[in-house]
């Protein structure tokens, strides 16, 4: 594994670490708000892969495996995949995990580019995401992460950082919901997406409550877009240009730690054949 990999790598798994069981009691109402979603779109012994799965504690996991007939947890970061599968074993039940990039090295090669000072993108090309086809595959708050976390933690200045992301960050989005989508043909994709972000000193110019009070998803989603969202990763546009047709959508807040509440937006795809 050369530079920008374990770059990658090192970064994803140092967020993941900071996981234990506080975030899974502080996120017990974000797991309880994603299964109003999945309980309408997981059918009982579904075939069913979960790709960025990581700690696994935004997502009811549990329930997902026992409504499911196979459950795929699929990630990065190998010792992320094996504190979950062994917090569900002893839980009473079974997941498969798969550690795999999902970019299949695109975003590698972007990130050493860019950390060059030699940016000359890459052409992501087509890959086999686990062990397909799938009925469902939900993508679980990844696809901001694919670049941001190594650059972040990089030397470069922040406005590179967003130039890069800017740049580089929709077509590799584009190019992994693409395979997110060809896992499941005929099936449903489910995009679960942090879309912003409220702290101290990153102000938006609504409240959470405010886009949460909404009840049409249209307007929800224009109020969104009025936001600081992430750049480069925007799953909706990514959806449409995998010509998936979107069927439910549903927002939530994501209490992430004391002082810091993300927006999650969740969308539900049914995919070509």
């Amino acid at each position: 594994m050369d530079g920008p990999a374990r770059r990658a790598l090192k970064a994803n798994a140092r967020r993941n670490a900071a996981g234990g069981f506080g975030r899974l009691w502080r996120w017990r109402s974000t797991r309880a708000a994603a299964w109003a979603l999945l309980d309408r779109h997981v059918p009982p012994g579904a075939t069913v892969a979960v790709v960025g799965a990581g700690n696994g504690q935004d997502l009811p996991l549990r329930r997902l495996a026992h409504r499911a007939g196979r459950l795929d947890l699929i990630d990065l970061d190998e010792h992320a995949l094996s504190r979950t599968r062994r917090r569900l074993r002893l839980s009473g039940v079974r997941a498969n995990t798969f550690t795999q990039d999902v970019t299949h090295g695109a975003a590698d090669a972007v990130l050493r580019q860019i950390l060059s000072g030699r940016p000359r993108g890459a052409t992501p090309s087509g890959g086999r995401v686990g062990q397909p086809p799938y009925d469902v595959v939900i993508a679980d708050q990844f696809l901001s992460q694919l670049l941001y976390p190594a650059l972040s933690d990089s030397d470069l200045p922040t406005r590179a950082v967003n130039a890069a992301l800017r740049t580089y960050g929709q077509s590799l989005t584009n190019a992994v919901v693409a395979d997110l989508a060809a896992a499941a043909p005929g099936g449903v994709l489910i995009l679960v997406e942090d879309v912003l972000g409220w702290w101290d000193g990153h102000p938006q110019p609504f409240t959470l409550d405010e886009v949460l009070a909404l009840t049409d998803p249209d307007e929800a989603l224009a109020l969104v877009a009025r936001g600081r969202t992430a750049r480069g990763a925007d799953g909706r546009i990514a959806l449409t240009a995998a010509r998936a047709q979107v069927v439910d959508r549903a927002f939530w807040r994501w209490p992430f730690t004391s002082g810091t509440d993300y927006l999650v937006c969740a969308t539900v795809a049914r995919c070509a054949l």
